[in-house]
């Protein structure tokens, strides 16, 4: 669920700019992603078991995943780009509540405060690198090379969003069954592939939703965005703190999209995916709260 939600996030506005073809998009987003599982997932590997919880057990994270899964797996056919960790985090908390078992309200707080700043720095970031490229731009009389370079330098941003998305995301699902003491090559490999195997089987329909239906983005802004996605994503990695690439990225298309005039396409879509990271982690809390107790 997670590569059929993310993809749309990690490398939807290089295909919205028409610089990545959709099978190249899956390609670089493949090794990204399993390139960020191996060298940087352990760093998230505890946000849920000893981070918003004191200690879970197999129950617990039975409940969690399967919890995700099924909130994800509804807004991933709605077409909507959605956080996993923001999901995965409510059913932390709604799982541990009915169970029992201590929340650390402090750690979960900080947290959700995360997802506030999340879009914003986003936004900020990708604004910040608008104007750095226009800048590059007005210097670089050739077309043609100017075109080479916002290809280069959108791949390499989607590949470090892919990058960041593995160390962030999938290193929070990959700590649910391993500690960071435990942890080996066998189970990170084995999500990162899982993610791949989304990737290239579901992810059309939000990817879509990114590249086409938000904004047009041209090469530039769309660097702009996804690098600004990456970097935000990045740096909370480095702090173990699980935020959401989606809300990252689609902070930076905002970002690259204000320094161009560039006018929303759909408002609507626009709305439902705000309204979705609202929901998200009450969606998960409360479903993974009605099946612990059922339990």
């Amino acid at each position: 669920m997670l590569g059929a939600n993310n993809l749309s996030t990690c490398l939807g506005t290089s295909m919205g700019a028409r610089t990545l073809r959709y099978s190249h998009a899956l390609g670089l987003a493949s090794v990204g992603v399993l390139a960020g599982i191996v060298l940087e997932g352990k760093k998230l590997s505890g946000a849920i078991t000893s981070g918003i919880v004191s200690q879970g057990n197999p129950e617990f994270a039975v409940n969690v995943v399967f919890s995700s899964f099924v909130i994800m797996g509804l807004l991933t056919y709605r077409k909507l780009p959605i956080s996993l960790s923001q999901v995965a985090v409510g059913a932390a908390v709604g799982s541990a509540i009915a169970d029992g078992i201590a929340v650390n309200w402090t750690f979960t707080i900080l947290v959700a405060s995360s997802w506030l700043l999340t879009p914003l720095l986003g936004f900020a970031v990708a604004i910040m690198l608008s104007f750095v490229t226009r800048k590059i731009a007005k210097r670089i009389k050739k077309v043609i090379s100017l075109n080479i370079l916002y290809a280069y330098v959108t791949v390499f941003s989607g590949i470090y969003a892919a990058y960041s998305l593995g160390a962030n995301t999938v290193g929070l699902l990959v700590g649910m069954v391993e500690t960071p003491e435990s942890w080996s090559l066998g189970f990170p490999l084995a999500f990162g592939l899982a993610t791949v195997l989304g990737m290239l089987a579901f992810s059309r329909g939000t990817t879509r939703s990114v590249a086409e239906n938000i904004v047009g983005l041209s090469p530039s802004a769309s660097f702009a965005a996804q690098m600004g996605g990456a970097v935000t994503l990045h740096g909370f990695t480095q702090l173990g703190i699980p935020v959401s690439v989606s809300q990252a990225v689609v902070g930076g298309i905002f970002g690259a999209a204000i320094p161009r005039r560039i006018v929303v396409r759909n408002d609507r879509l626009t709305r439902e995916i705000l309204l979705g990271w609202t929901a998200a982690p009450l969606l998960g809390a409360g479903l993974a709260f009605l099946v612990a107790s059922a339990m």
